[in-house]
């Protein structure tokens, strides 16, 4: 019996130990790329966010934050091209334990 309540106890430790997307939104136009990040949980997180923007001469720029975030607020990672160049793709990402 011991062994089963120990089995089942770790499961639950063990899943809450993983990264989880949280709810985000992005922003994407020719000269900025951004993710903003929303803690809805009532805890603080630790969450890494990533935004990666490719120009149109081929050159990548990124950004990142690694922070931990309270209860209820956002955190944003962006990127900026200069006229005359744009932003020909993008690749946004975030994660939270």
């Amino acid at each position: 019996m011991r062994f089963l309540m120990a089995t089942v106890a770790s499961l639950f430790i063990s899943a809450s130990a993983f990264a989880w997307v949280p709810a985000f939104q992005y922003q994407l136009n020719g000269y900025q790329a951004a993710v903003t990040m929303y803690n809805p949980t009532g805890y603080t997180v630790y969450c890494q966010g990533y935004a990666v923007g490719q120009l149109q001469t081929g050159m990548v720029v990124n950004s990142w934050f690694a922070d931990w975030v309270g209860p209820f607020q956002y955190r944003t990672a962006w990127v900026y091209a200069n006229p005359p160049f744009f932003f020909v793709n993008a690749w946004l990402n975030v994660n939270c334990q």
